[in-house]
């Protein structure tokens, strides 16, 4: 296990690890790489895809030559998990009496409930849409993010123990309240794109000119 934390580790907003599951990978261990990778998100193998890699700014092997790949190595242990196939992950004992709910099954939804239930909550996604994932299936095209990645991603939480339940909108917080549950996260998204502010050009000639 490596100790201390290196500026790739504070670079990464998720917390993951680097030089913990890369130095992993470097000695054939990939289950063991890849366990580290979840200690922090759920989301290994969408994150080796559409993750900006940050980390990879601060890697110190860029004082001697390119950085690590971190991201294209996290890809690597996740494709790995589901070329071997993946044993399902054993459910989380339920340690606290308190429910809560999840609105919106996102990135950051499920991130919230993976926290959640390995802290021991009972935890219920309730997603409006017919499929989960949010961004990650929907706002992301096929061949940047593969939809089996994201199911792979997504079952391993389920299998925690976190319950998900599909075209289920939720229009009044007070009736989650009034099935018993203590805590509501909100994550539902930004369902509307920013618009660039792209002038015409007569327009960028007023703008320019100061009219």
């Amino acid at each position: 296990d490596k100790r201390g934390t290196s500026p790739c580790h504070i670079a990464c907003p998720a917390g993951v690890n680097p030089q913990g599951y890369v130095a992993l990978i470097a000695q054939g261990k990939f289950r063991e790489a890849l366990e580290v990778i979840r200690r922090a998100v759920p989301f290994a193998g969408s994150l080796g895809r559409v993750c900006t890699h940050p980390c990879e700014l601060d890697c110190e092997r860029r004082q001697f030559d390119e950085p690590v790949a971190i991201r294209s190595l996290k890809r690597f242990v996740a494709d790995y998990e589901l070329r071997v196939g993946r044993e399902k992950a054993v459910p989380v004992e339920r340690t606290k009496e308190d429910k809560v709910a999840i609105i919106g099954s996102g990135p950051a939804g499920l991130a919230c409930a993976y926290d959640l239930i390995r802290d021991g909550y009972a935890v219920t996604v309730f997603e409006a849409l017919p499929q989960t994932g949010g961004l990650l299936r929907y706002g992301i095209p096929e061949y940047r993010l593969p939809k089996e990645i994201v199911d792979n991603d997504i079952s391993y939480i389920q299998e925690l123990g976190v319950e998900i339940k599909t075209n289920t909108p939720v229009k009044d917080l007070g009736e989650i309240f009034n099935q018993g549950y203590k805590a509501i996260f909100l994550g539902i998204g930004c369902q509307e794109s920013m618009k660039l502010l792209v002038y015409p050009l007569l327009g960028q000639r007023r703008a320019n000119s100061g009219q």
